[in-house]
């Protein structure tokens, strides 16, 4: 409440909160189909090898199949109302692999490991603590560039957050630490299969081929993040007041305190937890690139680490099952979130004006001059990822257009897919429509707005870099073809 000039109380206006920003786009949408014809592209059945030599077949657009339909489709308040229902049945294997990845991790957190080894390093660096930040946010860009993990990077944000606050830091470099590692990581992609895999297959391009380049810019990204990061937290270290967080946090410390003076003893059992998720991870890695696995047998893995870190821990199975639950209470919300974004790509389904924007935008793409057409496909693909947040799905949904156009302009299909690998990698932490920044943000306790704040102008710079690396490989031909 605002106090006026005369004594009277007013309310003072805020932001909607993420379940209220995800209802308002739905709704806006749904008014959009009274508005923006209904059309559509017809499918095709694209086959292609995935990293693990077996074959895989997507349902993609037929490029030049694009017709308005006949009769208009509109958003009925039924369809309206049951859209976020119909958003989390839509996505069931994300939800619930965030559900699961998220307890177990929480496990490993209330054994003190990552508290206890994270807390020492710190204070082990003095007064270049500050490096302890650019590791972390390599080594989360390079799990995302190899295998994909973004959604199950969540679980780090509760246990990083007291331990970055309490050494003098905020809350919002964890989220740059921990998602915007990720997205560099996505930007940079080199084995991922979920969006550099997907999208290369579909142009019809050798499997994770310019490997050399993907490993290039990975380090582009990965060293322009670390230099972001490196800036805020300097300026933190100066005077931490200057946070936008910094009264949140303090409130935040009340309940989640870590003392430096007493740290958990890292210990032989607290090493061998730390050794169990290192193993948990490599076989996840392999298991990922060589045999194909998904949410389902990452969750199994991550399981069964949870388990064994219980038992190493001194606690039996009880204390485990107590634990996950705890660990899932606190990831409802952002879980939830995911389905929630998720409903905005079931209204334009529904009402079938997805495609009718994508023809729209690759349109306007296709009739810029040969020099901008690098430039047109790169800012495309980053406007996408705010209406399709899905790496894959916006590969599915773009690439058998965006590829063949690429040709008819002058580019490779590398170009094409260098753009819309690294369009969506870094919109990944920022866009209003994905589940994922959402849930990420209520873990730490941070509104969105204020996450805007901080992260715009940072995100421009990522974006000014990312149009300097697709315009590189422009220059070079960056192929094969």
């Amino acid at each position: 409440m605002e106090v006026t000039a005369n004594g009277k109380k007013r309310k003072k206006l805020e932001f909607p909160r993420p379940f209220a920003v995800m209802m308002i786009l739905v709704l806006l949408f749904s008014i959009l189909s009274y508005v923006i014809p209904s059309s559509s592209y017809d499918t095709m059945e694209v086959t292609y090898t995935q990293a693990d030599g077996t074959e895989r077949t997507r349902s993609v657009v037929d490029p030049d199949t694009w017709h308005v339909l006949e009769e208009q489709k509109h958003i009925s308040f039924m369809q309206y109302i049951t859209s976020f229902i119909r958003g989390m049945e839509a996505v069931p294997e994300i939800i619930f692999a965030i559900f699961i990845c998220v307890g177990c991790f929480y496990v490993v957190g209330e054994t003190g490991t990552i508290t206890s080894g994270v807390g020492r390093l710190i204070m082990k660096m003095g007064k270049n603590k500050f490096l302890v930040i650019p590791i972390l946010a390599t080594l989360f860009a390079i799990m995302a560039s190899t295998v994909g993990t973004y959604e199950e990077m969540l679980c780090f944000i509760p246990i990083l957050a007291p331990i970055m606050i309490g050494a003098g830091y905020d809350s919002l470099i964890v989220i740059g630490i921990v998602m915007c590692g990720g997205a560099a990581g996505f930007a940079g992609a080199t084995t991922n299969t979920y969006t550099l895999g997907v999208a290369q297959g579909i142009a019809g391009l050798p499997m994770f081929s310019g490997m050399s380049f993907h490993i290039i810019a990975l380090a582009v990204f990965i060293i322009t993040l670390d230099l972001i990061l490196i800036y805020y937290a300097k300026r933190l270290e100066k005077d931490q007041s200057r946070s936008l967080m910094y009264e949140m946090d303090k409130v935040y410390l009340e309940n989640n305190h870590v003392d430096f003076s007493s740290l958990p003893e890292f210990n032989k059992k607290r090493k061998a937890i730390l050794a169990v998720v290192v193993i948990a991870f490599a076989i996840v890695i392999w298991g990922i690139l060589k045999r194909g696995w998904y949410f389902e047998e990452m969750s199994g893995v991550f399981m069964v680490m949870g388990v064994i870190a219980a038992l190493i821990y001194g606690e039996g199975i009880n204390w485990f099952c107590d634990q996950l639950v705890a660990g899932m209470k606190t990831i409802v919300v952002g879980a939830m979130m995911v389905g929630f974004a998720r409903a905005i790509l079931v209204v334009l389904n529904d009402a079938a004006i997805l495609h009718t924007i994508l023809h729209g935008a690759a349109s306007v793409v296709s009739k810029l001059p040969d020099y901008m057409a690098v430039v047109g496909q790169y800012i495309f693909q980053c406007l996408m990822n705010y209406i399709i947040p899905s790496g894959s799905g916006q590969a599915t949904a773009t690439m058998p257009i965006m590829a063949p156009l690429a040709e008819m302009t002058g580019l490779t299909r590398q170009v094409a897919v260098q753009c819309e690998v690294i369009g969506d990698g870094l919109s990944n932490p920022f866009t209003p429509t994905s589940g994922n920044i959402h849930a990420g943000l209520a873990m730490a306790g941070i509104p969105y707005v204020t996450w805007v704040k901080f992260w715009w102008k940072f995100l421009c710079i990522e974006y000014a870099v990312g149009l300097i690396v697709v315009i590189v490989a422009n220059v070079i031909a960056l192929g094969p073809f």
